[in-house]
């Protein structure tokens, strides 16, 4: 093998090993986040993420509380005024001063104000705790249905407000010193207040609990999702990074190691699909293929190493002096092939021509027994669409011949079937210009040159 297969051999082995090891790695850590095996402490920035989470969801769930707090006070006002008619004064003046803590932390917790939204929800909470306390106060009556409330109110806070476990904790505090508070200034016998401090203490604890499990679950759920996120993101990363592996692969494989230009797998993939372009809107494409003349003799006087720079500068010279839209490849040792698609025969006869001249221009000398001598290359041209040939065998067949006969004709030539532009008299190196055959078709005119462009075979 030679040293520019074997590179090209070892990069093919190293872009499939990497590709591998992209999928094996994502696969890996999806199966990862799936079985929730992957816990590991949060980073600094996935905490602040947490933190803001917190707040945001923190501050929906004020506004639903006071939404709730609202619509329950309303419906206390009016059961105390219907139920209690002598406490009406008392009563009216607590739930207005509930509904109004209500409505301000609705009106704070929207996004304009940009108010933290945990002072709020405290405020809230305590108002709540004031309320049944001043029911307690002033309406004995209620001493039932403010029992229930002063037991539903911390398990129910800790399901409406997801704040931490010491701010509930703190919460809790504070309810536990207004109870205490209130129960030696209030005419309330202390053997009635054992039901509130009993009740208090379990619903307490019990929320404690909850909060306490809910925070650990809340930040595990967290977590996995940044996993998730993560992980997502490390498969699209090594996506893409497979779909590049994938196309230097297909590079790599449709481009000559030596040149730069594109293979033999490149040439059959883009005449096949000149061959469907041509039939379908009826285009044609003009097809040129270069041998270098005696270019043996030139590897023998000067070695495979200047052999090869010179089919390098070859090369490039070519793919200088085509339209972008133009295809050129290595077909083979020394043998190049144009692809000009929507180019006539006369246009594809000149842009060859211009090839011809810049090759020779590059004045790549090498000696001979005869004398020193300048690399030369030799064009045979041919069409591909309707009325010529139709196919990748019958084209190639027909450009070979050409070159054949530019080659039989003396070499540093291009060479074709006629035309009108072959039709005049050439100063050609090789002898003078030579009387074109009849042309077969008027889509397939005859051309042949030498040095300029010439008639005949």
């Amino acid at each position: 093998m030679t040293p520019p297969l074997q590179a090209g051999a070892r990069e093919r082995s190293t872009l499939v090993r990497l590709a591998r090891s992209a999928l094996g790695s994502s696969h890996t850590q999806e199966r990862q986040v799936i079985r929730g095996s992957a816990d590991r402490p949060l980073t600094a920035r996935e905490v602040v993420a947490l933190r803001a989470a917190t707040r945001r969801t923190l501050r929906v769930a004020t506004t639903l509380t006071g939404i709730t707090a609202l619509g329950l006070t309303a419906l206390l006002a009016l059961g105390s005024t219907l139920l209690f008619p002598g406490e009406q004064a008392h009563l009216l003046a607590i739930t207005v001063i509930q509904a109004a803590v209500a409505c301000s932390a609705i009106v704070l917790t929207r996004r304009r104000w940009r108010v933290p939204p945990l002072p709020i929800a405290f405020v809230l909470a305590l108002s709540a705790i004031g309320t049944v306390l001043g029911m307690l106060e002033f309406a004995p009556e209620t001493r039932v249905m403010s029992v229930m409330l002063l037991a539903m109110f911390p398990p129910a806070i800790a399901l409406f407000l997801p704040w931490s476990v010491k701010v509930h904790a703190a919460w809790l505090l504070a309810i536990a010193a207004a109870l205490l508070a209130f129960s030696f200034s209030a005419d309330v016998p202390a053997a009635e207040w054992s039901d509130v401090w009993l009740i208090f203490v379990i619903s307490g604890v019990a929320s404690l609990v909850g909060r306490a499990s809910a925070s650990r679950f809340r930040r595990r759920a967290f977590a996995l999702q940044m996993q998730a996120r993560r992980a997502h993101i490390q498969s699209a990363t090594r996506e893409a990074e497979l779909k590049r592996v994938n196309g230097e692969l297909d590079q790599a494989t449709r481009t000559d190691p030596l040149t730069g230009l594109g293979n033999r797998l490149r040439l059959d993939a883009e005449i096949a699909a000149a061959a469907a372009h041509a039939a379908r809107y009826d285009k044609d494409c003009t097809i040129v293929m270069f041998d270098l003349d005696r270019f043996k003799d030139y590897n023998d006087a000067l070695g495979h190493v200047a052999g090869d720079a010179a089919l390098r500068s070859v090369a490039a010279a070519i793919a200088t002096n085509v339209r972008v839209v133009d295809i050129v490849c290595r077909f083979g040792g020394e043998e190049f092939v144009v692809l000009m698609p929507e180019q006539s025969l006369e246009g594809g006869a000149r842009v060859a021509e211009r090839i011809r001249g810049a090759i020779e221009a590059l004045q790549l000398h090498y000696p001979t027994p005869s004398g020193p001598q300048v690399l030369t290359i030799s064009a045979g041209i041919a069409l591909l669409g309707r009325g010529a040939a139709h196919d990748e065998d019958e084209i190639l067949r027909t450009v070979d011949a050409a070159l054949y006969r530019a080659k039989r004709a003396g070499r540093n030539r291009v060479d074709g079937t006629c035309s009108p532009l072959a039709a005049r008299p050439s100063e050609s190196r090789s002898g003078p210009a030579q009387a074109c055959d009849p042309p077969t078709s008027p889509r397939r005119p005859n051309v042949a040159s030498s040095g300029t462009i010439v008639a005949g075979k």
